[in-house]
């Protein structure tokens, strides 16, 4: 169980309108369900240091508000182990504040399974991104979803819930304050909190063109949200839209500017068999595994100088100029080359100790460690961010695009092993103002971080 949003926020509990509240259990069903429910309403206020006030239990997925007088809802929102492995790659903008949450009982969110950072397609296609923000200010209703358990198991249904005067106000602010503190966490590639004077400037930041009637009507809302004011002006909802529509356009042509580049992993090769496979064995391509780059037009081609990347080049471009780098090489085992993991467990069992340790040790007799890859890639792409193109691929190796995708979402080096990088697939990254962000869609995404589940 974890305790997320204002409620963990706010030390002295003022103005505190819901307490969110993320239950992950191992498998949910009605059953499972009621007694959560039932848990929930047997808590009393005092027991959340809410004297003097009523608590109400909501078990919907969305940010409806109650219009009660010193009353706190308390949002229960339960899951599953996968029904929250899905709801991570569906919605990672709340999925992001659950993990900053220092208050838990059990496991942390982040443990169970982690987000991620922020990527620009986000913004277009995850759960309560662009879309589905201006979907609901153009039919006037907040979209929420409830739990239906049937023969079959679990199922999400959603329905509209009608916008009265208090949420329209609420649902603006809540909207235009997403947006903005999240492109400001994409921008910034942090997790965190903003300042109400922090976000004003993002709005200047993020937006095109004069923005000083947007500041002026987010200033005046939050102004009525800290009142706990329940009568807003009949303009919010217009007012959330305009600002919606001229946040996608200025998002949509900032990120029309940006660089691509798109790396890949090699085709297989007979030696992909569980052994280490590093720059001591220099196999072929099997046949028939080729990649698909369909619609992408390649500009500048890149790859490692090992054999099984030259020839993945050559079957996916076969009449296009490369250049090799030994910077995209796949890590040196040193002496271990052609090993399993078992003996190096049997022969060199510091290394696996150093690893559970969170230390980063190098492969014996000259080899290197996972920084060591980091750092050169690092310098490739260093050099390859100062070149002219608008796209780039890139053909290299596992542990290459372990560092890679580790570090560009914030995974903690020593499970950077962790990760799971498919062959042939496309792992696009933008380029923009220097700074390199992933793009990867979230199915793909989902599969490369299913080794890091530690239940």
């Amino acid at each position: 169980m974890t305790l997320v949003g204002s409620f963990v926020d706010n030390e002295d509990l003022t103005g505190i309108s819901d307490i969110d509240t993320i239950v992950i259990c191992k498998r949910l069903n009605e059953m499972v369900f009621k007694q959560c429910l039932e848990k929930a309403q047997s808590l009393v206020p005092e027991a959340c240091g809410l004297n003097g006030y009523r608590l109400k239990i909501n078990a919907s997925f969305g940010p409806l508000k109650f219009d009660k007088h010193k009353l706190v809802v308390l949002h229960l929102m339960v899951y599953d182990i996968e029904g929250h492995h899905k709801h991570v790659l569906l919605s990672p903008f709340t999925c992001l504040d659950w993990e900053r949450s220092g208050i838990f009982v059990g496991t942390r969110v982040r443990e169970i399974f982690p987000v991620g950072r922020l990527q620009p397609r986000d913004f277009l296609e995850a759960r309560r991104g662009l879309g589905n923000y201006l979907e609901d200010l153009s039919t006037g209703t907040i979209s929420i979803r409830d739990y239906e358990f049937g023969r079959f198991g679990v199922s999400e249904t959603r329905r509209n819930h009608p916008l009265d005067q208090r949420h329209r106000g609420e649902y603006a602010y809540h909207i235009v304050r997403n947006l903005v503190l999240n492109g400001l966490k994409l921008k910034h590639n942090e997790n965190c909190i903003y300042s109400e004077n922090e976000l004003e400037k993002g709005i200047e930041m993020l937006l095109d063109g004069d923005t000083l009637n947007h500041v002026k009507n987010f200033r005046q809302l939050s102004q009525l949200k800290k009142l706990r004011s329940t009568v807003f002006p009949k303009w919010t909802l217009e007012w959330a839209r305009s600002f919606v529509n001229d946040f996608q356009k200025a998002f949509i042509c900032c990120w029309q500017s940006a660089k691509t580049v798109y790396f890949i992993r090699h085709a297989r090769t007979s030696l992909n068999d569980g052994t280490f496979l590093g720059q001591g064995r220099n196999p072929g391509i099997l046949n028939g595994e080729t990649p698909l780059l369909a619609g992408i037009e390649i500009e500048n081609l890149y790859c490692s100088d090992s054999r099984r990347c030259e020839e993945t080049v050559k079957a996916m471009a076969p009449y296009s100029r490369f250049c090799t780098d030994e910077r995209l090489r796949e890590i040196d085992y040193g002496s271990t080359e052609g090993w399993t993991f078992e003996k190096l467990k049997e022969h060199h069992p510091e290394i696996i100790q150093a690893w559970s340790e969170g230390r980063d040790p190098r492969f014996p007799d000259g080899g290197e460690n996972t920084s060591d890859v980091h750092s050169r890639l690092q310098n490739f792409i260093g050099e390859l961010i100062l070149h002219r193109f608008e796209t780039a691929v890139v053909v290299t190796h596992n542990v290459v695009l372990r560092c890679l995708i580790g570090e560009s979402h914030g995974i903690l080096l020593n499970d950077w092993h962790r990760l799971t990088i498919p062959y042939l697939e496309t792992l696009e990254f933008k380029i923009l103002d220097g700074k390199v962000y992933p793009n990867i869609p979230r199915e793909l995404l989902g599969t490369i971080f299913d080794g890091l589940r530690k239940i």
